[in-house]
């Protein structure tokens, strides 16, 4: 008879089970017996002279044995094998019992709820009836649902907690995507998690260093950085990107500063594993590969929860009795990670972005991508509008209600929510989150900006008042516009002043940078006049702090709900994270000034005629646009200064580009082949306003069944070609016709295209140039040649993260109508904000992040009245410089009456980062420390106290804390 341990399996196959069991135990004893001569060759040899014996006695016996021979048959096998098995016991498998659990996948929230209140039931039972049985459990948001729907079950966790039987191996608060998460927003998710674990559970961070995200669609390069900055050491993963090279099992993670996690590829065995025999093979491959002798196996049934079951733990108990066979020991995660370290494997270090897994997430479902960015953004402003008012005006600080808002928005980055893989219900539970936080931030920036704008001194502003008429002629502004442009967690544009005279606005600048703007005030029923002129028919200027006029152009008109109302466009400048005041006045003799910015095409000076075929285009001091009046497509883009045309294609295309993807499954996930669908018509081209601030045009575009507007906009000193997209969305996607997508297209007329793309903390440069579907978070950058000369442009957006490059054509996925699992997920209104800048030479990284937090952090505007006032007409809170030096969060300490910044270095040089802090608004700097993203001091601080504010050193490509006590 042959002795290979395959005729055991053939005598499994013909026999009753108990024979059977004996028989497939010794297969897989002798396989593993097999595998470790591989890594002891010294004793190969004999132990294959020992496997042959033992399989070929018991094979004779086996073939004709009952159940009590055929134990007996393995057993005196084991004998045999005793050598070996010594070694055999020398490996361990640390199963660690685990359930995914999607937070609103294919289900909504209600079944959530469900899914983790049942999964955590069958878990303390298993534990009741098993000793030995741990659990492992990630993701804070699992446990924020047994604190509100089951504090009973709750008790009973952290009783196991207690007993070191259930693992914390929540890090985050959702087991979030990396590629379209904001980079404050993931020092979120790490500070949130931490201090919610240690309330629920006593646990210091580093009890719980794991960072457990297996079903994440992909990973930024720099996710070691902030890792490593709270209390992270670990990371399990199962997706490491498909389209890359292959990943190793195990290999330490370094982020761009150096940091590094060490990381478990799960990507072969997966997440939802079952306990069976096969687990052997399983093990020599993977010490193979790293040397280790211990290796992770996560098992239970997952993605809908349910976790480990009893056939599970009874499995694992039989074969960690069998002798020649791994130690499998149900175990934590942190257990696998410290004694892999023990052993000081050779690891490979692996540097930059593990992705990409699934392209179309970065583009399907836009509305619950446009409320996250819109979410993490107004988070941000409010909690800077917050904290320096807190800091200089007692405003009290709403810690609880950000704590919330950032909480329901971290939810939403969960790797089927954000990606917009999931059903309806899990877009409108999203949407509704976002609505919640958007009615909090709007409301936080508006008590904090409205008691700015009541502590500014705006009575010099006040000029000459206009006498009363009586009261059939006094203001009837008061009371106007009520709750006026307050939707996405804008500012509302009521009416504050007393509704005659001179209206004071506050100009509130949120990032830390100088910003010159063209802004927008909306002024309401202004009636005091002896011609009793309509609203829209006044002049008006605007008053700066040093007297100075600017013509004030208008650029809406209308009523709201029984107010009439003209909106104006003005030119502000405002101090980094601080104030100016303009005052709007009517001002029938001032004359507005004749550059700016213009429109390019004929003007007929009979205003109810057109001019026939005109050329059509808009021109600033920066740049001048050309358009094709048939297609609506750009026949030039010149940046003035150096002469270069970044645009200049042959046959001018709309920017607009309309396609259907092939029919695919997964089509929420994956993007398909496709053919160009019917060309955007241009049903409408119409000049708007023509200056002396903005200049606009609209093109009016028949897409198939839907109407799209394109508005392109130029402003006053202004590099940017603003681009604004409005409409209605009425094409779906089906299994059988594939998916329609629309797509903004730049044909840029540079050779040696090469892209850079932001992501969390910095920028990325990636070689594909193919179309390629990539993740971007505000902007893309495209640098090349023109001629022998360096040139480039920058694409902004507020709301868009999928990106391509194809050859020197750049395009962002605007709508994409994938079509399950939702079958309906874009048909609705869209809008879009986009700005263009072309530009000479090279722009700088550090740069481009400014730009994209200008166009997604505009200033923000209260009206006010006329008051004296203690605080000067214009002021700023604080700046930071070097320009490299980027800050990505400010809001008020969780634990200390201080104020938390965060920065990081965005270019690649080691840099000493200086904050000036305004002591006259402020207070002195009491003390400073550096601390980690968990407000906790570091060994080292690098933060010192300055003759102005504070400096801190910052690593290349690093980031740094730091907490400021302020004093009056």
């Amino acid at each position: 008879m042959s002795v290979n341990p395959k005729n055991l399996r053939a005598i499994a196959a013909q026999t009753t089970y108990p024979v059977a069991a004996a028989a497939d135990r010794l297969a897989y004893e002798a396989d593993f017996a097999r595998g470790l001569c591989e890594r002891h060759p010294r004793e190969a040899r004999g132990w294959l002279a020992l496997i042959d014996r033992a399989v070929e006695q018991a094979a004779r016996a086996l073939a004709h044995a009952d159940a009590d021979s055929a134990r007996a048959a393995v057993a005196l096998a084991e004998e045999t094998l005793a050598p070996i098995a010594r070694v055999a016991k020398r490996y361990t498998i640390h199963c660690v019992g685990h359930a995914h659990i999607d937070m609103n996948w294919m289900w909504s929230w209600p079944e959530t709820v469900a899914v983790t209140n049942d999964t955590f039931s069958t878990v303390l039972r298993l534990m009741e009836e098993y000793p030995a049985f741990t659990f492992t459990q990630s993701q804070a948001s699992v446990y924020a649902i047994l604190e509100r729907f089951n504090p009973e079950m709750l008790e009973q966790v952290r009783r196991r907690v207690k007993e070191g039987r259930w693992e914390i191996a929540a890090s985050h608060w959702v087991e979030a995507d990396k590629n379209m998460a904001g980079s404050e927003a993931l020092c979120r998710h790490l500070l949130c998690t931490r201090r919610y674990m240690a309330k629920l559970f006593g646990l210091k961070p580093e009890e719980a260093p794991v960072e457990w995200s297996p079903d994440t669609f992909g990973h930024a390069a720099t996710v070691p950085t902030y890792l490593a900055r709270g209390a992270v050491k670990y990371c399990y993963m199962h997706r490491p990107g498909v389209f890359t090279d292959p990943k190793p099992r195990t290999f330490w993670w370094r982020g761009p500063d150096g940091a590094r996690v060490l990381v478990r590829n799960d990507m072969d065995e997966g997440y939802n594993g079952r306990i069976t025999p096969a687990l052997g093979a399983r093990m020599l491959g993977f010490t193979r590969e790293t040397g280790a002798r211990v290796m992770l196996y996560v098992c239970g049934v997952g993605d809908h929860g349910g976790g480990p079951t009893r056939r599970d733990i009874l499995q694992a108990m039989e074969m960690d009795a069998w002798p020649v066979f791994p130690n499998v020991k149900f175990s934590t995660a942190r257990a696998f990670y410290e004694a892999l370290e023990k052993e000081r494997p050779k690891l490979p270090t692996l540097v930059g972005e593990l992705n990409t897994e699934f392209t179309g997430c970065y583009t399907t479902q836009t509305l619950i991508k446009k409320a996250n960015r819109c979410s993490e953004n107004r988070l941000a402003d409010a909690e800077a509008a917050a904290v320096l008012a807190w800091a200089a005006l007692q405003f009290p600080y709403p810690a609880d209600a950000l704590r919330e808002g950032w909480q329901d928005t971290l939810f939403s980055h969960f790797h089927d929510i954000l990606p917009g893989s999931g059903v309806h219900d899990t877009r409108t539970y999203a949407h509704g989150l976002h609505q919640k936080t958007m009615a909090m931030t709007s409301m936080v920036e508006t008590r904090a900006l409205r008691l700015l704008a009541s502590r500014v001194r705006t009575a010099d502003a006040a000029g000459a008042w206009p006498s009363e008429f009586g009261p059939a002629c006094a203001a009837n502004a008061l009371g106007a516009g009520v709750g006026f442009n307050a939707q996405d967690g804008r500012l509302s544009a009521a009416e504050q002043s007393m509704g005659g005279g001179p209206r004071p606005f506050l100009i509130f600048n949120p990032t830390a940078a100088d910003r010159c703007e063209i802004v927008e005030a909306t002024v309401w029923d202004n009636v005091h006049s002896n011609a009793r002129t309509p609203l829209k028919e006044r002049r008006f200027a605007v008053r700066a702090p040093d007297d100075s006029l600017a013509a004030a152009q208008p650029v809406a008109a209308g009523n709201f709900w029984g107010h009439e109302f003209v909106t104006l466009a003005f030119p502000a400048a405002a101090p980094p994270l601080g104030y100016t005041l303009r005052t709007v006045v009517e001002s029938p003799d001032f004359v507005a000034p004749a550059d700016g910015v213009r429109q390019l095409g004929l003007k007929q000076h009979c205003a109810y005629a057109l001019t026939e075929r005109s050329p059509e285009g808009l021109e600033n001091e920066a740049f001048r646009l050309t358009l094709d009046p048939v297609t609506g497509g750009i026949r030039s883009l010149l940046e003035k200064k150096s002469g270069l045309a970044l645009i200049a294609p042959e046959a001018p295309v709309p920017l607009l580009e309309y396609l259907i993807e092939r029919p695919h499954g997964m089509s929420a996930w994956s993007i398909e082949h496709g053919a160009e669908g019917p060309k955007p018509k241009l049903i409408a081209l119409q000049r708007k306003s023509a200056g002396p601030w903005k200049a606009a045009i609209d093109l009016k575009y028949q897409i198939a069944e839907s109407e799209m507007t394109l508005t392109l906009e130029a402003r006053a000193d202004d590099p940017r070609l603003c681009i604004h997209l409005n409409g209605t969305w009425f094409q779906r996607g089906t299994p059988e016709t594939g998916v329609p997508a629309l797509r903004l297209a730049l044909p840029l007329a540079i050779r040696k295209a090469q892209a850079r793309y932001e992501i969390a903390f910095g920028a990325l440069d990636r070689a594909l140039n193919s179309g390629e579907e990539v993740p971007a978070l505000q902007w893309a950058m495209v640098q090349g040649f023109i001629g022998k000369r360096a040139a480039g442009c920058l694409l902004v957006n507020d709301s868009k993260y999928g990106h391509s490059l194809d050859g020197s054509t750049l395009r962002l996925t605007l709508i994409r109508s994938a079509c399950d699992p939702d079958p309906l997920p874009e048909i609705g209104r869209h809008e879009v904000h986009l700005a263009l800048m072309p530009f000479a030479g090279n722009l700088a990284t550090a740069d481009a992040i400014r730009l994209g937090n200008d166009l997604n952090h505009p200033l923000r505007i209260v009206g006010t009245d006329i008051h004296p006032g203690d605080l000067p007409p214009e002021a700023g809170f604080a700046s930071v410089s070097p320009s490299n030096a980027i800050l990505c969060g400010l809001k008020k300490a969780e634990e200390e009456e201080g104020v938390v910044l965060r920065l990081f270095e965005s270019e690649g040089r080691r840099t000493t980062a200086r904050i000036r802090l305004n002591r006259e608004m402020l207070g002195r700097v009491a003390s400073v420390v550096e601390t980690d993203l968990l407000e906790r001091p570091v060994p080292k601080s690098t933060a010192r106290v300055t003759a102005d504010g504070i400096r801190v050193a910052l690593s290349k490509r690093g980031i740094a804390t730091v907490l400021v006590k302020l004093r009056k």
